[in-house]
């Protein structure tokens, strides 16, 4: 609980930086813990997939910081951000709530894989029957989104240039601009 509340707070009060802290401490932990299980065999790639909901995450709030302009220019509410300091503050608060809420959702999909995992024998649970790395054995639904979920993000942001109005420099710069540790 600790985990999903210092994400959603750090994330929409001070910056995107401070996910991706989180989440990087997360795979700390899970390192840590695999080594404890006595996992020694693909390591780095066993705490990724285990992080893989956590990425997408962070690869949709960075796409939605290169997208939010035409997204809200879409809605009709291109103009308003552009009307001055009070419209600007209102297009950073709907950033920062469609951020919230979707962070709201991942920290609830991962209390449920977390509810899950405890109750069957999903997960590495069973990985002492089955010796194969998790993304090499049949995947579950959630495992198929989760992967098709950073997917799709992350080629989006590649494809940003051609997409928006945004040249590759300014992309960069604007995810530069959404992973600096204070606003």
């Amino acid at each position: 609980m600790l985990y999903i509340g210092l994400a959603v707070v750090l994330s929409i009060a001070i910056s995107l930086f401070w996910l991706v802290a989180v989440v990087a401490a997360h795979g700390v932990l899970e390192w840590i813990a695999m080594g404890r299980q006595g996992v020694r065999e693909q390591r780095l790639g066993r705490v990724l997939w285990h992080l893989k909901l956590d990425i997408g995450l962070v690869l949709f709030a960075l796409w939605l910081g290169l997208y939010i302009e035409l997204l809200f220019g879409l809605a009709g509410l291109g103009a308003m951000a552009r009307t001055g300091a009070q419209a600007t503050a209102r297009f950073v608060a709907w950033q920062r709530a469609l951020r919230g809420v979707l962070l709201t959702v991942d920290d609830a999909a991962q209390v449920a894989r977390a509810v899950v995992g405890r109750k069957g024998n999903g997960g590495d649970g069973n990985a002492g029957a089955d010796p194969r790395p998790p993304w090499r054995r049949p995947w579950s639904t959630g495992d198929g989104f989760s992967i098709a979920f950073a997917v799709t993000w992350a080629i989006l942001i590649l494809l940003a240039p051609m997409l928006t109005d945004h040249s590759v420099a300014s992309a960069l710069a604007s995810m530069g601009a959404d992973l600096h540790p204070w606003p």
